[in-house]
């Protein structure tokens, strides 16, 4: 009966972590370079009902199950058009490199809305945050006014799955990525990408998440209901 509980518990704690993510996304639904988020579940420990110790049995109980991770879909979101010169988007795979001023760290992103900022008498490329964006030579790259066409070096990586998520909308790469190379992916400018996320998507998976909750909450009653009855049978 603790089982069906605990089982029932740790379902309902899975699917609101889910809801969490979905929510996340939803509310980035207009944030520019913004990658959707998805939740994996596995499954928690099993157990055999009856059978000799440590072989299968045709009757097994489960523990329930929890999020092991949470990924990112790198798909390329639309391109809207813009009246500034310092918007730009990549036609295509790819990141924008962004180095921290004072620690010199780099992140990469794929929202490409830059502004001019001063450091000294000089102006570079950067982010509404403050990171530089790095150019094909990789230093940040410094306005003087005589391009004819702002080109920031655009990387990718090996492999996607792996980033860490950095906050706003920058990824911090790991061992799994592999190393960045250098592209020559075309850089569109006056130009942003949306985010990618799938409003449709999103809310079939709210009402699944939902769903489940409730199921998950009714098995709770009901295994404290009858726990109930048990104990007042034995009194």
């Amino acid at each position: 009966m603790y089982m069906s509980f605990y089982t029932a518990a740790a379902g309902a704690s899975a699917q609101q972590s889910k809801l969490d993510v979905v929510a996340n996304n939803i509310a980035n639904i207009n944030t520019r370079g913004y990658k959707s988020k998805t939740s994996s579940f596995s499954d928690l420990v099993y157990s055999n009902l009856s059978g000799a110790q440590g072989q299968n049995a045709s009757l097994k109980i489960g523990s329930g199950a929890k999020i092991e991770k949470t990924g990112t879909v790198f798909s390329h979101g639309s391109i809207d058009n813009t009246d500034s010169k310092f918007d730009l988007s990549i036609d295509g795979r790819g990141f924008f490199a962004l180095q921290n001023p004072e620690t010199k760290e780099v992140v990469y992103t794929a929202n490409g809305n830059f502004i001019m900022s001063r450091k000294g008498n000089k102006f570079y490329l950067a982010s509404k945050d403050g990171y530089l964006v790095l150019g094909k030579n990789g230093k940040p790259m410094e306005i003087t006014g005589q391009e004819n066409k702002l080109e920031p070096a655009v990387y990718d990586f090996p492999v996607e799955d792996g980033f860490i998520s950095a906050g706003d909308t920058n990824f911090i790469p790991t061992a799994k990525n592999g190393k960045p190379f250098l592209t020559d992916t075309n850089v569109r400018q006056n130009s942003l990408e949306c985010s990618n996320v799938d409003f449709s998507k999103e809310i079939s998976k709210v009402v699944e998440a939902e769903r489940a909750y409730q199921y998950s909450l009714k098995m709770v009653e009901t295994s404290d209901e009858i726990q109930s009855l048990i104990n007042t049978l034995r009194s």
